[in-house]
């Protein structure tokens, strides 16, 4: 049961994090404390995807890959009838790419000011929470996270297309 509530939390725990740093970045204030708070909702992000999974290995697949990758497959076999469990080598690059993105803006609070990365990251981490709630999620989520980020994604493009 708590093994349960972990992983369902965490996960939804990042996700709140992750819109909530989209909401900063359609802001775009200069000063430096809007940034770093930004960069703060970002990191606390990336700590509660970091415990998701460490919880899914721990409570629902007892540090066995194998199990993970077979319960992937089925799962994602449930939903869109393609049996593979290669959604959980994407779900680890996806907390390599958060981890190192992170880390990255630690080093440099400008960081996310390099348009091409910043793109590039919030396009694979839109898509990713689009196909981890159509396959994982409450049926409820999908429309819920497409509208959010549909528009916070469009703000953000109309505000940085203006500047």
């Amino acid at each position: 049961m708590i093994g349960e509530l972990l992983i369902r939390w965490t996960a939804r725990l990042a996700v709140a994090c992750y819109v909530a740093r989209l909401a900063f970045d359609v802001e775009q204030k200069a000063e430096a404390n809007w940034q770093q708070s930004a960069r703060w909702w970002w990191t606390i992000g990336c700590f509660f995807f970091l415990l998701h999974v460490i919880a899914a290995f721990h409570f629902e697949h007892h540090w066995n890959h194998a199990a993970a990758y077979e319960a992937t497959a089925k799962r994602t076999a449930e939903v869109t009838g393609w049996d593979s469990g290669f959604g959980l080598y994407v779900n680890e690059a996806f907390l390599i790419l958060w981890l190192t993105d992170t880390l990255c803006w630690w080093q440099d609070l400008s960081w996310p000011q390099h348009r091409r990365i910043y793109w590039t990251v919030q396009s694979v981490f839109a898509f990713l929470m689009l196909q981890a709630t159509a396959i994982f999620g409450p049926p409820f989520w999908i429309p819920v996270v497409v509208l959010v980020i549909v528009f916070l994604c469009l703000r953000l493009w109309t505000r940085w297309s203006t500047s």
